[in-house]
């Protein structure tokens, strides 16, 4: 397995149309949140990533809705993922667009989003699954440099892994996409519905919704006037 840490370089898209099928992407990711964003309840979304930034999260009756990342046109607070500037427990739910695909310490990244999320937040989260087609294309050296196999590609259930670690229950878990995503690459009907039905773990994408769970740990206080016991130690001989 390979470490989450990386020295290597990222280049994140910045639009959904410098990935291959991106607006296709987008699109499903799209009708997930529209699916999902109702059960979202409170003051303040934050979307991460210049991809997040353009997916909405209309449904949700979250009416304070902002974008964070380094670039972008349509962010409103410009930043690093892995060290955001606000401060804990002040967002109600956060939207990761393929923010992990493109992070050099995803676990720093998960970290700074438990950090701010308030109890019993919501994290929603989408990348490409390396068990996939498009995950194949990581083998040849002439796609390592292009997109989307550009990207880290973490599995599902090891984001999951990391997400329970830090206290988080997976609430909703999709895969979609079952092709290549390359050039001459084309999505049908019949092999999304065979997909789904019987090898959705083979998807190339994936969209999950986790809860934040923090469970408070309240101390039993001790009776201020106990009753002494009739017998104590030493009371009696042998």
């Amino acid at each position: 397995m390979k470490p989450a840490l990386t020295r290597r370089a990222m280049c994140p898209p910045l639009h959904w149309s410098e990935l291959p099928m991106g607006e296709w992407i987008a699109a499903e990711i799209q009708e997930r949140l529209n699916a999902w964003c109702p059960e979202l309840f409170g003051y303040h979304l934050l979307k991460l990533g210049a991809l997040s930034s353009e997916l909405s999260c209309c449904c949700s009756t979250i009416r304070h809705q902002s974008a964070l990342a380094p670039e972008g046109q349509q962010i409103g607070l410009r930043g690093e993922l892995e060290d955001l500037p606000i401060r804990d427990g002040a967002i109600d739910a956060c939207l990761l667009a393929h923010a992990l695909d493109y992070s050099a310490d995803p676990h720093q990244l998960l970290r700074e989003v438990d950090r701010v999320l308030t109890v019993d937040g919501w994290v929603l989260i989408s990348g490409f699954n390396p068990h996939s087609l498009v995950g194949i294309g990581r083998w040849w050296p002439s796609l390592r440099r292009r997109q989307p196999w550009h990207a880290r590609m973490f599995a599902p259930e090891r984001i999951r892994d990391w997400l329970e670690l830090l206290g988080f229950e997976m609430v909703h878990c999709e895969l979609f996409g079952f092709s290549s995503f390359s050039s001459n690459s084309r999505i049908h009907w019949w092999r999304e519905n065979l997909g789904r039905d019987y090898v959705p773990y083979l998807a190339s994408v994936y969209v999950l919704a986790a809860r934040k769970r923090t469970i408070p740990l309240t101390p039993e206080l001790k009776q201020r006037w106990q009753r002494k016991p009739i017998i104590v130690p030493g009371m009696a001989r042998v």
